[in-house]
């Protein structure tokens, strides 16, 4: 299962959809889907048995039990489980992940007009470290201005409960988290 650090060809291409998922419910995602999956709410041994079924994309270190969300954290992800994308709250955790070849996302919270422009003072802004806005929702009300201003990749994450609304944002992000629900209603076209 392990492999070399630095061995992920870093990049900022990420799938338009990641169906989010936790240890209890992840399955394989259906080949017929065009989406990658977001692990996280699971523990270290969910984890594991997620990514032998499945393959993830991406993780949110910052929930996962009994994993740190730090450099070790990280380089275990990425060269013993082989999931290429790790998200954290944590700017040097997203850091790490990039300077070991993976892509890092902020997770930024968005839930008044100063918690985007606190949280990118503390971004690193390098190449192939980007910007997960959670929740989701908000990227829908930002101005191009804001929008312009956070470091690519942009994922819109959390409260995205419909298709018609998963459509629009998708005009606005260069990726999607949704529940698995809605990623089965947004079919194979995205």
């Amino acid at each position: 299962m392990g492999r070399e650090v630095g061995s992920f060809e870093p990049t900022t291409a990420l799938p338009r959809l990641l169906v989010a998922v936790d240890g209890h419910g992840f399955a394989a995602l259906p080949p017929t889907l065009a989406a990658s999956a977001f692990l996280r709410d699971l523990d270290l041994l969910e984890l594991a048995a997620a990514v032998e079924r499945g393959s993830p994309l991406a993780v949110d270190l910052d929930s996962v039990a009994g994993l740190s969300a730090d450099p070790a954290g990280v380089r275990f992800v990425l060269a013993e489980l082989g999931i290429p994308v790790v998200a954290s709250r944590r700017p040097g955790v997203a850091a790490e992940a990039v300077r070991l070849g993976g892509l890092g996302l902020v997770h930024v919270f968005a839930f008044d007009s100063t918690g985007v422009a606190r949280a990118l003072d503390g971004h690193p802004k390098l190449p192939g470290c980007g910007t997960l806005v959670s929740p989701g929702l908000v990227v829908g009300h930002m101005t191009s201005e804001e929008l312009a201003a956070l470091p690519r990749p942009l994922v819109a994450y959390g409260l995205v409960e419909d298709v018609g609304t998963a459509r629009r944002l998708l005009e606005r992000v260069d990726a999607l988290v949704v529940a698995p629900e809605v990623a089965a209603g947004l079919g194979l076209g995205v």
